[in-house]
């Protein structure tokens, strides 16, 4: 059994199904986690299937516990405000039935969204047995990285889950979870998030309701007028509306409100009992008593949906300036958060935890922000080369397989990530530029990188033939460097370039594979630790001329392929 939430004290009444949502999408990541380290195999399949249908029955039992009881204390509360005393008397039966209908709607949600939730798992395990899919690459990539750095599987394993959590986003940077729900516009809304929607908008209901059952014989309500609000709301603010849509003086609620039944009644129960969700504008009784004729009539046409229609925008220039820069700078708010979130799944301790200090570096952080800018444009830039990786080096052992033709070192296939990173650096002079640490990538060829091997008399003839299978199955041969015409080299070996296309015409991946007899190959491995240490040198200086003169001894004397002449620079 899960260990249960215990509903929290605070004012908040959502809190605990919030806390529910996130638990539970949690265990989910974590279920999908385990299922991808065992492989794609029917008896794992079935058995993490059962898990996380079990996970989502779980939530829905707590949820179904939980709602009617969150809903009447917000009743309880929000009537007791509304009538002026500490402890309503108890809930009517309107009020027992607005309950029950909007428990009903919440646990209907909550229920289809477990549902589409579960449906998108069994399609995410189904699409993982025949393509890479973006759950799968997490997995791969994990081990792939967790190899170039010469770790074993659990290595990788540990780190999986991050590698889940940090390729779960949308285009928008925010966290995707567990897809539960795609609204009309497309955007796909997690198991939390559009739980939490849901939850908020049924507590916002719950408030609505409460104050509109409190006296069952009061019909005239004004929606307080907040001034900086949004486009819709502002047309309906301020303006004092029939609860019942019987009185003729005044617009029935339901048209503030929207109607579920465009043809229906104007009752509340075919109203969305809120003007959008997440609405703050709230409700207060309207009276005319004390009120002056000249003042009555003044509302009447002010509410009238004829005189003073709601296709004009009531707003001041102020109001709409103050609008405007609010949702800017709540906008400037969640991307700077999202962005938090995108930075610390890819470079972790080495920016702030907490969301303040991150933003302090941001604004205030001069060199050291554009530092750390640079540092996850490179790293992300790593992570997203190796994720093509597996595909890679399926069809170039296919290739070996099908030609007979050798694979050397496979396990090499991966530079790390530490040398990318330093070689980045390097290459662009440690440059803060976007545009140059670009460029720089760009034009790194061997974060993914392969060996052929053959005898002096075939090489040739296998280079050809690799090169020509990999160009049946798509690739392009991008540069040919033939170090075998380079006398004044003590590396020999054909180095080739080829590019994967993006399918969709979105950029492309290169990589490198080179071609050796076995003698230049196991030279190119014993001079391996002097080339590391020359390159770092000045070229002029005595020690790299000594490691110079060393490796062309030792690379001296080999056998040079036949027909290597045909090999051209490219």
């Amino acid at each position: 059994m899960p260990q249960m939430i215990r509903p929290p004290d605070g004012k908040d009444e959502t809190t605990y199904l919030r806390m529910l949502y996130l638990k539970t999408e949690q265990r989910l990541v974590a279920e999908i986690n385990r299922k991808r380290s065992q492989g794609y195999v029917d008896y794992a399949e079935v058995a993490a299937l059962n898990r996380t249908q079990k996970i989502l029955q779980e939530m829905v039992d707590e949820s179904w516990n939980y709602v009617p009881a969150m809903i009447e204390k917000i009743f309880y509360k929000s009537e007791a405000a509304a009538n002026g005393y500490a402890n309503a008397a108890g809930l009517t039966a309107s009020q027992l039935g607005v309950v029950q209908q909007l428990s009903n709607n919440l646990l209907g949600d909550i229920v289809e969204a477990s549902v589409t939730a579960q449906k998108n798992i069994e399609e995410s395990f189904h699409v993982g047995r025949v393509e890479a899919d973006r759950i799968r690459e997490a997995a791969l990539k994990s081990v792939a990285e967790a190899k170039a750095a010469g770790y074993g599987s659990g290595k990788a394993a540990a780190s999986m889950k991050k590698e889940l959590q940090s390729i779960m986003t949308t285009e928008n940077g925010v966290t995707e979870g567990i897809t539960a729900f795609t609204d009309k516009a497309g955007r796909k809304w997690s198991l939390q998030d559009y739980c939490n929607m849901a939850t908020r908008a049924t507590a916002r209901q719950a408030e609505v309701s409460a104050i509109l059952t409190a006296d069952p014989d009061h019909d005239l309500y004004r929606i307080v007028k907040i001034g900086s609000t949004c486009p819709i709301c502002a047309p309906l603010e301020g303006r004092v509306y029939s609860r019942s849509g019987t009185n003729p003086d005044y617009p029935p609620l339901a048209s503030a409100f929207g109607k579920i039944d465009p043809n229906g009644s104007n009752d509340l129960s075919n109203t969305y009992l809120n003007i959008h969700p997440n609405c703050l504008h709230s409700l207060v009784k309207y009276t005319t008593i004390g009120k002056s004729d000249a003042q009555i009539q003044k509302d009447k046409d002010f509410s009238s949906f004829h005189k003073n229609p709601v296709t004009v925008d009531p707003r001041s220039k102020k109001q709409i300036a103050a609008y405007k820069e609010k949702i800017r700078n709540r906008q400037k708010l969640l991307s700077d958060y999202k962005q938090h979130e995108r930075y610390r799944a890819i470079l972790g301790n080495d920016v702030p935890k907490s969301f303040e200090k991150f933003r302090e570096l941001k604004y205030n952080g001069g060199e050291n922000w554009q530092s750390a800018q640079a540092m996850y444009r490179k790293t992300n830039a790593y992570n997203k080369i190796i994720l093509k990786e597996p595909a890679i080096t399926a069809d170039l052992k296919k290739i070996s397989k099908d030609t007979g033709i050798p694979m050397m070192g496979l396990e090499y296939r991966l530079k790390a990530k530490d040398s990318f990173l330093r070689k980045v650096g390097t290459e662009s002079e440690h440059s803060l530029d976007p545009q140059r640490i670009k460029d720089t990538i760009t034009s790194t060829n061997d974060v993914i990188r392969y060996t052929y091997q053959d005898n002096p008399l075939n090489l040739v003839n296998s280079y050809k033939s690799i090169s020509g299978a990999l160009k049946e199955k798509g690739y392009d041969l991008v540069r040919v460097k033939n170090f075998w015409h380079n006398k004044g080299n003590p590396y020999n070996g054909i180095n080739c370039t080829f590019r994967l296309p993006d399918p969709k015409g979105k950029g492309y991946q290169d990589f490198e594979v080179q071609f050796h007899t076995p003698e230049s190959y196991g030279v190119k491995d014993r001079m391996h630790k002097d080339y590391e240490a020359w390159r770092l040198l000045n070229a002029s200086s005595p020690e790299a001329i000594a490691l110079r003169r060393k490796m062309m001894e030792q690379s001296r004397g080999m056998e040079i392929p036949a027909n290597i002449e045909e090999v051209k620079n490219k």
